[in-house]
Protein backbone atom coordinates (compact mmCIF):
# COMPACT_ATOMS: atom_id res chain seq x y z
CA UNK A 1 0.00 0.00 0.00
CA UNK A 2 1.47 3.44 -0.78
CA UNK A 3 1.43 6.41 1.43
CA UNK A 4 2.13 9.95 0.70
CA UNK A 5 4.54 11.27 2.79
CA UNK A 6 2.86 13.11 5.44
CA UNK A 7 2.88 13.59 9.35
CA UNK A 8 3.87 10.75 11.65
CA UNK A 9 0.88 11.50 13.87
CA UNK A 10 -1.76 10.72 10.08
CA UNK A 11 0.24 7.88 9.01
CA UNK A 12 -0.12 5.92 12.78
CA UNK A 13 -3.56 6.96 12.54
CA UNK A 14 -4.13 5.38 8.72
CA UNK A 15 -2.54 2.26 10.05
CA UNK A 16 -4.84 2.04 13.55
CA UNK A 17 -7.76 2.30 11.22
CA UNK A 18 -6.42 -0.13 8.79
CA UNK A 19 -5.59 -2.91 11.69
CA UNK A 20 -8.96 -1.92 13.66
CA UNK A 21 -11.17 -2.83 10.21
CA UNK A 22 -8.76 -5.72 9.96
CA UNK A 23 -9.88 -7.30 13.18
CA UNK A 24 -12.74 -6.21 13.84
CA UNK A 25 -14.05 -7.44 10.44
CA UNK A 26 -12.05 -11.17 11.32
CA UNK A 27 -9.56 -10.54 8.33
CA UNK A 28 -7.01 -10.56 11.12
CA UNK A 29 -8.40 -13.56 13.51
CA UNK A 30 -8.36 -13.72 17.23
CA UNK A 31 -4.83 -14.95 18.25
CA UNK A 32 -3.25 -14.08 15.17
CA UNK A 33 0.02 -12.48 15.31
CA UNK A 34 1.07 -9.16 13.64
CA UNK A 35 4.39 -8.77 11.55
CA UNK A 36 5.76 -4.96 12.35
CA UNK A 37 7.94 -5.90 9.41
CA UNK A 38 5.50 -6.92 6.99
CA UNK A 39 3.28 -3.54 8.07
CA UNK A 40 5.64 -1.54 7.47
CA UNK A 41 6.77 -2.47 3.91
CA UNK A 42 2.60 -2.25 3.17
CA UNK A 43 2.74 1.60 4.58
CA UNK A 44 5.91 2.68 2.71
CA UNK A 45 6.86 3.60 6.17
CA UNK A 46 9.22 3.26 9.20
CA UNK A 47 8.05 0.77 12.27
CA UNK A 48 7.98 3.75 14.36
CA UNK A 49 4.18 4.56 13.32
CA UNK A 50 3.14 1.07 13.77
CA UNK A 51 4.59 0.88 17.11
CA UNK A 52 2.13 3.64 17.91
CA UNK A 53 -0.84 2.07 15.92
CA UNK A 54 -0.35 -0.55 17.76
CA UNK A 55 -0.08 0.95 20.69
CA UNK A 56 -3.08 2.29 20.62
CA UNK A 57 -4.42 -0.63 19.33
CA UNK A 58 -3.68 -2.47 22.61
CA UNK A 59 -5.26 0.03 24.22
CA UNK A 60 -8.47 -0.24 22.54
CA UNK A 61 -7.96 -4.11 23.99
CA UNK A 62 -8.10 -5.00 20.15
CA UNK A 63 -4.61 -6.34 20.23
CA UNK A 64 -2.05 -7.30 23.20
CA UNK A 65 1.32 -7.45 23.73
CA UNK A 66 3.47 -9.82 24.56
CA UNK A 67 7.18 -9.42 25.82
CA UNK A 68 9.54 -11.14 23.91
CA UNK A 69 7.16 -12.67 21.22
CA UNK A 70 5.44 -9.32 19.74
CA UNK A 71 2.00 -8.02 18.91
CA UNK A 72 -1.25 -10.30 19.00
CA UNK A 73 -5.05 -10.16 18.23
CA UNK A 74 -6.85 -10.47 21.93
CA UNK A 75 -9.03 -13.44 22.16
CA UNK A 76 -12.92 -12.56 22.26
CA UNK A 77 -13.14 -11.84 25.96
CA UNK A 78 -16.65 -13.71 26.47
CA UNK A 79 -17.09 -12.14 29.93
CA UNK A 80 -16.67 -8.78 28.16
CA UNK A 81 -19.36 -9.92 25.50
CA UNK A 82 -22.13 -10.99 28.04
CA UNK A 83 -21.69 -7.70 30.14
CA UNK A 84 -21.86 -5.45 26.38
CA UNK A 85 -24.82 -8.36 25.44
CA UNK A 86 -26.65 -7.60 28.54
CA UNK A 87 -26.24 -3.59 28.58
CA UNK A 88 -27.75 -3.92 24.93
CA UNK A 89 -30.67 -6.06 25.52
CA UNK A 90 -31.76 -4.22 28.88
CA UNK A 91 -31.52 -1.16 26.97
CA UNK A 92 -32.57 -1.60 22.84
CA UNK A 93 -35.93 -3.00 24.41
CA UNK A 94 -36.34 -0.11 26.17
CA UNK A 95 -35.94 2.50 23.43
CA UNK A 96 -37.61 0.15 20.37
CA UNK A 97 -40.83 -0.38 23.09
CA UNK A 98 -40.60 3.72 23.75
CA UNK A 99 -40.74 4.44 19.83
CA UNK A 100 -43.01 1.39 19.01
CA UNK A 101 -45.65 3.28 21.46
CA UNK A 102 -45.02 6.75 20.12
CA UNK A 103 -45.57 5.15 16.77
CA UNK A 104 -42.68 6.98 15.27
CA UNK A 105 -41.65 3.67 13.62
CA UNK A 106 -44.95 2.84 11.56
CA UNK A 107 -43.89 4.95 8.59
CA UNK A 108 -40.39 3.60 8.21
CA UNK A 109 -41.50 -0.20 7.54
CA UNK A 110 -40.94 -0.12 3.89
CA UNK A 111 -37.55 0.84 4.58
CA UNK A 112 -36.72 -1.84 6.96
CA UNK A 113 -38.10 -4.82 4.70
CA UNK A 114 -36.26 -3.67 2.06
CA UNK A 115 -32.92 -3.35 4.30
CA UNK A 116 -33.69 -7.47 5.28
CA UNK A 117 -34.49 -8.10 1.63
CA UNK A 118 -30.92 -6.78 1.02
CA UNK A 119 -29.19 -8.46 3.75
CA UNK A 120 -31.35 -12.25 2.55
CA UNK A 121 -29.81 -11.28 -0.77
CA UNK A 122 -25.92 -10.72 0.79
CA UNK A 123 -26.62 -14.00 3.20
CA UNK A 124 -27.22 -16.14 0.03
CA UNK A 125 -23.69 -15.00 -1.74
CA UNK A 126 -21.72 -15.11 1.65
CA UNK A 127 -20.84 -11.19 1.90
CA UNK A 128 -21.42 -12.11 5.45
CA UNK A 129 -19.21 -8.18 6.38
CA UNK A 130 -21.88 -6.30 4.19
CA UNK A 131 -25.03 -7.76 5.64
CA UNK A 132 -23.33 -7.47 9.11
CA UNK A 133 -23.26 -3.77 8.42
CA UNK A 134 -26.74 -3.59 7.16
CA UNK A 135 -27.98 -5.08 10.26
CA UNK A 136 -26.07 -2.41 12.20
CA UNK A 137 -27.87 -0.46 9.80
CA UNK A 138 -31.05 -1.71 10.63
CA UNK A 139 -30.80 -1.37 14.82
CA UNK A 140 -29.50 2.35 14.65
CA UNK A 141 -32.62 3.15 12.92
CA UNK A 142 -34.19 2.89 16.11
CA UNK A 143 -31.72 4.98 18.12
CA UNK A 144 -32.16 8.00 15.58
CA UNK A 145 -36.20 7.71 15.45
CA UNK A 146 -35.97 8.31 18.99
CA UNK A 147 -33.59 10.66 19.26
CA UNK A 148 -31.21 8.17 21.49
CA UNK A 149 -27.91 8.21 18.90
CA UNK A 150 -26.01 8.62 23.09
CA UNK A 151 -26.94 5.37 23.73
CA UNK A 152 -25.58 3.71 21.08
CA UNK A 153 -21.52 3.85 22.78
CA UNK A 154 -23.19 1.67 25.44
CA UNK A 155 -24.11 -0.67 23.32
CA UNK A 156 -21.10 -2.53 22.26
CA UNK A 157 -21.23 -0.39 19.08
CA UNK A 158 -17.28 -0.27 19.55
CA UNK A 159 -16.43 -2.72 21.27
CA UNK A 160 -13.72 -5.17 19.69
CA UNK A 161 -14.96 -8.66 21.75
CA UNK A 162 -18.93 -7.74 20.63
CA UNK A 163 -18.18 -6.22 17.22
CA UNK A 164 -15.90 -9.78 16.21
CA UNK A 165 -18.94 -11.81 18.37
CA UNK A 166 -21.67 -10.76 16.18
CA UNK A 167 -19.75 -11.37 12.77
CA UNK A 168 -18.40 -14.61 14.23
CA UNK A 169 -21.61 -15.59 14.92
CA UNK A 170 -23.67 -14.42 12.13
CA UNK A 171 -20.95 -16.67 10.19
CA UNK A 172 -22.15 -19.69 12.04
CA UNK A 173 -26.04 -19.78 12.12
CA UNK A 174 -26.58 -22.21 9.58
CA UNK A 175 -29.11 -21.40 8.08
CA UNK A 176 -28.84 -17.59 8.73
CA UNK A 177 -31.95 -16.47 11.33
CA UNK A 178 -30.72 -12.49 11.35
CA UNK A 179 -32.62 -12.20 8.39
CA UNK A 180 -36.05 -13.58 9.57
CA UNK A 181 -35.39 -12.29 13.33
CA UNK A 182 -35.58 -8.65 11.75
CA UNK A 183 -38.91 -9.81 9.80
CA UNK A 184 -40.34 -10.88 13.17
CA UNK A 185 -40.02 -7.61 14.54
CA UNK A 186 -41.41 -5.76 11.59
CA UNK A 187 -44.34 -8.00 11.78
CA UNK A 188 -44.92 -7.39 15.30
CA UNK A 189 -44.88 -3.59 14.84
CA UNK A 190 -46.95 -3.34 11.66
CA UNK A 191 -49.23 -5.52 13.55
CA UNK A 192 -49.17 -3.36 16.75
CA UNK A 193 -48.25 -6.65 18.53
CA UNK A 194 -46.54 -5.47 21.62
CA UNK A 195 -45.58 -8.62 22.99
CA UNK A 196 -44.98 -10.03 19.60
CA UNK A 197 -42.32 -7.32 19.33
CA UNK A 198 -41.29 -8.07 23.10
CA UNK A 199 -40.48 -11.47 22.18
CA UNK A 200 -38.71 -10.88 18.82
CA UNK A 201 -35.92 -8.46 20.35
CA UNK A 202 -35.18 -10.65 23.25
CA UNK A 203 -34.90 -13.53 20.28
CA UNK A 204 -32.53 -11.47 18.34
CA UNK A 205 -30.31 -9.65 20.72
CA UNK A 206 -29.20 -13.15 22.46
CA UNK A 207 -27.86 -14.48 18.79
CA UNK A 208 -24.25 -13.79 20.02
CA UNK A 209 -24.83 -16.88 22.63
CA UNK A 210 -24.67 -18.88 19.53
CA UNK A 211 -20.79 -18.86 19.91
CA UNK A 212 -21.06 -20.06 23.35
CA UNK A 213 -23.34 -23.38 22.62
CA UNK A 214 -21.68 -23.92 19.31
CA UNK A 215 -19.65 -27.10 18.19
CA UNK A 216 -18.07 -26.50 15.89
CA UNK A 217 -14.50 -27.56 15.74
CA UNK A 218 -11.82 -25.17 16.57
CA UNK A 219 -14.17 -22.40 17.56
CA UNK A 220 -12.60 -22.60 21.42
CA UNK A 221 -8.89 -21.33 19.87
CA UNK A 222 -10.87 -17.90 19.26
CA UNK A 223 -12.57 -17.37 23.43
CA UNK A 224 -11.24 -16.27 26.24
CA UNK A 225 -13.17 -17.43 29.28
Amino acid sequence: MEVNPQAPTNLTHIIYQHLWHEISSLHLMPGEKLSEVKLAKEFSCSRIPVREAIHLLVADGALEARPQRGSFVTLIDLQQLERIRYLREALEIKIVTDGYNSGCFDPIVPYLESLVSRQEELLNASAYEIAFQLDTEFHKIFYNLTHKEFVLEHTGEKDIHYLRARLLSLRLERPPVMPSQHRSIITAIKNHDDSGLQKALHNHLRNVNTLLHSEQPGLEQYFKR
